[in-house]
């Protein structure tokens, strides 16, 4: 994870006793090949917005019971403020107990993985917006296709770039996206959402409940997406994805060795995990099942790149 030489603007020294950061952080990348982050062995570094303005951090850890986060950019003590959070060091796994013999052995490997607190509500919901509809591949594409069009360089030595701009995004027309693969409802997602995020941004130390009602009046969030930055942004470890497409079956499969699922029956193999239903689908990815796939996953977005 190295750099130039180049002070940061802010610095901070963060207690990680008891937590696997690489396992933690890697929920933050879960775009491949995503310009605005890598993670490495000993470290991830990560361009982004905050309400204070563009902002890049660095979190070095090594063997000890300390990680080092470091800040360069109009954002940068926005973020060091809420270092501990963006780490994992304040989500409380306590209580989680689980009798299921296949959880339980999933959770024994990965007790030191915490549930991360990211705080960057327009990175979040655009990289999701991104992902409504399509298949994980496809939108890493768009994404990295969108930064590198639209994205400019992260404050910082760490050779990162920012996501558009909400203020830029909000001004584009939607076919300005179609070279990305991005089409036209996604696109007016994009924009509705970034012409919201002045009245929304600040809003990231709140509770989600309380914001839950304005995110969801903006068009464009619906539920996948809403239970998307419960999870990613305000890190609740209480959040379930309603809406996705393969979800259901992997919880179903992992859980109670069901072929097919839906979000119904999720819902109710989760319901005696409250208040930790989302470190189960986080340990359901974490166990590597495989549902036994007997019909292919549809997706309704074409490619219209070249249209």
């Amino acid at each position: 994870m190295a750099g130039a030489a180049m002070l940061p603007d802010a610095a901070a020294e963060v207690d990680v006793s008891g937590i696997d950061l690489w396992g933690t952080l890697r929920f933050v990348s879960f775009l491949r090949g995503d310009p605005t982050c890598r993670l490495g062995a000993d470290g991830f570094v990560r361009g982004t917005h905050t309400p204070s303005g563009p902002a890049s951090v660095r979190v070095r850890w090594t063997t000890g019971p300390t990680a080092t986060a470091e800040a360069w950019g109009p954002g940068a003590q926005w973020l060091i403020d809420r270092a501990a959070r963006f780490v994992g060091a304040e989500d409380d796994p306590t209580g989680f107990d689980p009798e299921h013999r296949g959880l339980r052995m999933v959770w024994e490997r990965n007790r030191r993985r915490r549930i991360i607190r990211t705080g960057t509500l327009w990175h979040d919901l655009a990289a999701l917006i991104v992902q409504q509809r399509v298949r994980t591949e496809d939108a890493a594409d768009s994404w990295r296709a969108m930064i590198h069009a639209l994205g400019e360089h992260a404050p910082g030595p760490l050779d990162l770039r920012l996501p558009p701009a909400h203020e830029l995004v909000a001004t584009l027309p939607y076919e300005r996206f179609h070279p990305f693969g991005i089409e036209r409802s996604r696109a007016a997602s994009l924009r509705r959402v970034a012409r919201a995020m002045p009245r929304l941004e600040g809003s990231v130390d709140a509770p989600f409940a309380e914001v839950e009602p304005r995110l969801r009046a903006v068009p464009g969030i619906g539920q996948w997406t809403a239970a998307g930055v419960e999870s990613l942004t305000w890190g609740s470890a209480d959040a379930v994805i309603l809406g996705d497409v393969k979800l259901p079956e992997l919880v179903c499969w992992f859980l109670a060795h069901e072929e097919w699922g839906d979000d119904a029956r999720m819902l109710e193999l989760l319901e005696p995990y409250r208040p930790h239903r989302y470190r189960v689908i986080q340990m359901s990815y974490a166990s590597g099942a495989r549902v036994p796939r007997r019909r292919p996953t549809r997706y309704g977005v074409q490619d219209i790149r070249r249209r």
